[in-house]
């Protein structure tokens, strides 16, 4: 019987050619912080144990989308167990996903993004960064992989080799946005690919340094703001002047139709917030 860290190290070895770093990265923890409160060998966990573990994450605060999305890796990682022979029973199989909770995006006011774009005023490379996200949608690895090759100026769209799920996609992005990157760009003096550098400029930008930048735009703006919030804020506007939920979901790089809904859902609310401004 293989111990935990060969079974997981197995399972890791075996999955990452299908799904994304990042998100392998985010089950592997997951797993292990089971492992480490249920105090057992992975093939020793029972369903009871699961079960106590789930209530243990919500008293500690933990939200049901962080919930559910542990639970989508122990249920990947326990199917894969007896898909292999390793174990012949699944301890996740009677175990019912939480419900989403019934929210709709966070965006940004027009007003707010002013307030982003008037921080960045000074900066370079956080001007180019921002009027990328507003303008592209994009998701902030796919930001941080982007190559200058990938961008058509003439045409002015971006390829996205493989954002989330492996899927190329194509994405469009505005005059604006077009002249800050080109400002950025032309400040450099190197051949290095990728669009945007880190603060070294030795290679492509870390994730965690433009996390960084937006914890210090909260404290400024007075409200949460993450790169994914202005993925909301670029959707959200495009919904709002009528683009069809099918051309959305391609922009956005959507694999299920259910996550562009929620900008449909969003779209209604805001026409009700105009209806009750003007009554």
């Amino acid at each position: 019987m293989l111990t935990s860290e060969a079974c997981i190290k197995q399972f890791w070895n075996d999955q990452h050619f299908r799904l994304e770093k990042t998100t392998l990265e985010g089950y592997e923890t997951a797993i292990r912080q089971m492992l480490s409160y249920c105090e057992k060998p992975y093939n020793e966990i029972t369903t009871l144990d699961l079960r106590d573990w789930l209530i243990h994450l919500e008293e500690k605060g933990y939200k049901k989308g962080s919930i559910k999305k542990k639970m989508f890796a122990l249920r990947l990682f326990y199917h894969y167990c007896v898909e292999e022979d390793i174990m012949n029973h699944n301890p996740v199989k009677s175990i019912s996903l939480p419900k989403d909770e019934d929210r709709l995006p966070q965006y940004l006011t027009p007003e707010q993004v002013t307030h982003l774009r008037h921080l960045c005023y000074s900066n370079l490379k956080k001007r180019a960064v921002i009027e990328m996200f507003i303008a592209t949608g994009i998701r902030l690895r796919e930001l941080t992989r982007m190559k200058i090759e990938d961008i058509n100026w003439n045409e002015r769209i971006i390829t996205i080799p493989k954002g989330k799920g492996k899927k190329e996609r194509i994405v469009p992005f505005t005059h604006q946005c077009e002249e800050h990157v080109k400002a950025y760009l032309e400040s450099r003096n190197d051949d290095f690919p990728f669009v945007f550098l880190d603060r070294y400029g030795k290679g492509a930008i870390d994730p965690r340094s433009i996390q960084h930048w937006f914890e210090a735009f909260r404290n400024e703006i007075g409200v949460f703001i993450s790169p994914h919030t202005l993925r909301h804020t670029f959707a959200t506007k495009l919904a709002m002047k009528g683009m069809p939920l099918s051309h959305l979901q391609v922009l956005l790089g959507h694999v299920k139709t259910r996550d562009t809904h929620l900008y449909a859902r969003l779209h209604s609310h805001a026409q009700k917030q105009m209806y009750d401004e003007w009554m």
